[in-house]
């Protein structure tokens, strides 16, 4: 049974992390907050609600089971509303040398046709346009790391890594480069810095909230603020279980084919 929480967990990152020109200590802080939370097995329920000046706010709730196994991250994502949005589906697959795999499959579609997202891979919903690096996970998997020191941010002391988007990946990311900012007392990101192609910042995404659920360190609640277009997302964990039984089929296209619906 879904363990209830009143707000949101949402891991903002997910799988192994490619170190080819990551530094020592960057390279290790990176993985202490990737093993101690974001490569659990989990079914979370989330919320996103997303403001721009002078446009209707958007609601969105989905389903993000996700399963660790032999270096694989798998993660599908099932949209529960609004009713205009229920029943699709996306499933995303990271592989051990950073390549990731996007296939999404539209409901009410007789042939039941494939979509593969491609180039910045973003979800759309009226104003809400937000890539699926964002809403699952920063992969980190495709920057190399390297530590900037110390810095204390919001009254909490921090250890700073900047990341840069590995050349091999330079088509999978809006954002090649970030500064990551990991909390001295438990490893947790408490702010993240993404910046554009022109190497301006363009977004924060900041952690609000954050609880030990099930023996595991998880976010409980995140705020993204889009500086360019003055807009605000957060995120909201309604429901979240740890160490499910997820069979390994949920994780394949004819699953996708299936249940899309």
């Amino acid at each position: 049974m879904l363990r209830r929480t009143a707000t949101l967990s949402l891991s903002l990152v997910f799988v192994w992390v490619s170190s080819s020109r990551s530094d020592e200590r960057g390279a290790q802080l990176i993985e202490r907050y990737l093993n101690q939370s974001a490569r659990k097995d989990a079914v979370l329920k989330m919320l996103v609600d997303y403001q721009e000046p002078e446009k209707e706010q958007a609601h969105l709730e989905f389903t993000w089971m996700r399963k660790i196994k032999n270096g694989l991250a798998s993660h599908l994502l099932r949209m529960e509303a609004p009713p205009s949005e229920k029943g699709k589906l996306l499933l995303v697959r990271e592989r051990p040398d950073g390549g990731t795999d996007y296939i999404a499959y539209r409901p009410n579609s007789a042939l039941k046709k494939k979509v593969r997202i491609n180039g910045a891979r973003n979800y759309k919903y009226k104003g809400l346009r937000i890539s699926v690096q964002e809403l699952i996970g920063g992969e980190l998997h495709k920057y190399d790391h390297q530590y900037k020191g110390s810095q204390t941010i919001e009254g909490v002391s921090c250890q700073l890594v900047e990341s840069h988007l590995l050349d091999r990946f330079k088509d999978d990311s809006n954002y090649p480069r970030t500064l990551i900012y990991l909390r001295d007392d438990n490893g947790m990101p408490l702010k993240w810095d993404l910046f554009g192609n022109s190497n301006r910042l363009e977004k924060t995404i900041r952690a609000e909230e954050l609880k030990q659920i099930e023996g595991v360190w998880t976010l409980t609640k995140v705020r993204v603020d889009d500086l360019k277009k003055n807009s605000q997302l957060e995120l909201t964990l309604k429901e979240v279980h740890y160490h499910p039984d997820l069979k390994d089929q949920i994780f394949t296209e004819q699953y996708l084919k299936q249940n899309s619906s």
